[in-house]
């Protein structure tokens, strides 16, 4: 992110401001496509972290198969701009999300979700191909690795048909738990042979799985070049955020978005305030590592994004903050997709400083 291009698209907007520089997005794009082409696996990327049918297409164009969401909102919103190959990586354990997924099922060449469950997997629509979740080290969803997952799949193939059964899938999110360069590669090794070898196992009990798909940008790397990996499904590498760069997995030229604030208080030496806060920005700090703050503000590396409430984000120095009240900050947020979700649109901006205002149309929870 290009601070002063940042601030200065800004400078005549009101504040709070998501800002997106095109120039490292399409960066990031590139080198992600690269990384599974040089593996010789499909990318197929999580669409939470933007929310965007733009950037969604960008991701096809660069090369992605398909796209992997989280909600039948960003399904639907995808579908209806042209995406045709979905994984909802979320199982739909309602009436009501099944009723969508039906009416979605037909508007996509190929659909499937993600289960955990062979009663839920029973009730999803025909015509809707089936991940089985794997628990590779997260404790979120997902049967264990191994005996317990391939125990579950035949149950699952001799309810619904091996035809709807499409492979596994994993997200390595404990990744984000790493403190340092070898835990990350240690999760990344976790996720990756605990579902390659669980396939194995199933293959050699007579049971076809054509797929095997890990998540997660922090081990994607790692993942891409493990012996049986089929897919990789990152999101944040789109974007970037604090976190990545915390854990080593980014850098922070990498990040593509920031929030640009307003001082609107400078009540002590120490202490700041900015007319941003947890209505605007992520407050979960999904990566540990990070320690105390919020964000990275660019340029001021000694500054730190101490608390936040609903309209307000204290910032404080170890000494003085030199902040104003009228000044203005960019900060890269903690985690991007929580970040994007709070916005309708963002500002894009590209090398030449035009820019665009797109909106963030697949943004919500349902």
């Amino acid at each position: 992110m290009d601070l002063e291009q940042a601030l200065a698209v800004a400078a005549d907007l009101e504040t709070p401001v998501v800002v997106r520089d095109d120039a490292v997005m399409e960066r990031n794009l590139a080198g992600m496509a690269a990384l599974a082409k040089k593996a010789d696996i499909r990318l197929r990327p999580h669409a939470k972290t933007h929310k965007s049918t733009a950037v969604a297409r960008r991701q096809l164009e660069a090369g992605a198969v398909g796209l992997t969401v989280a909600t039948l909102q960003e399904a639907e919103v995808f579908a209806d701009g042209g995406a045709d190959a979905i994984v909802i990586a979320h199982p739909p354990a309602s009436r009501p999300k099944l009723s969508r997924l039906a009416h979605l099922a037909p508007m996509v060449r190929r659909l499937a979700v993600a289960v955990d469950d062979i009663d839920l997997a029973t009730a999803v629509p025909v015509g809707v191909d089936l991940f089985w979740e794997v628990d590779t080290g997260l404790h979120r969803i997902g049967t264990a690795a191994g005996e317990p997952t391939v125990e579950a799949v035949k149950k699952l193939v001799a309810a619904v048909g091996a035809e709807r059964f499409r492979g596994l899938i994993t997200h390595g999110g404990h990744a984000y738990r790493s403190q340092d360069q070898p835990q990350r590669h240690q999760a990344a090794e976790e996720e990756s042979a605990g579902l390659a070898e669980t396939a194995a196992m199933l293959r050699a009990a007579g049971v076809e799985c054509r797929e095997v798909s890990v998540g997660s940008t922090p081990p994607a790397g790692a993942a891409a070049e493990w012996p049986g990996v089929t897919e990789v499904r990152p999101g944040t590498y789109v974007y970037g955020d604090a976190g990545q760069v915390a854990l080593g997995s980014m850098a922070i030229d990498d990040c593509a978005v920031a929030v640009v604030a307003t001082v609107v208080s400078s009540p002590a030496p120490d202490r700041a305030v900015l007319d941003c806060g947890s209505k605007s920005t992520a407050s979960d700090r999904i990566a540990p590592v990070l320690g105390d703050t919020f964000g990275m503000v660019l340029g001021r590396p000694d500054l730190v994004i101490a608390r936040l409430s609903e309209e307000h984000a204290v910032v404080t120095a170890p000494e003085a903050t030199g902040l104003k009240v009228g000044d203005r900050v960019a900060f890269i947020p903690c985690h991007v997709c929580t970040t994007i979700n709070l916005h309708p649109y963002l500002l894009a901006f590209d090398d030449r400083g035009h820019t665009t205002w797109e909106p963030v149309d697949a943004r919500g929870w349902r």
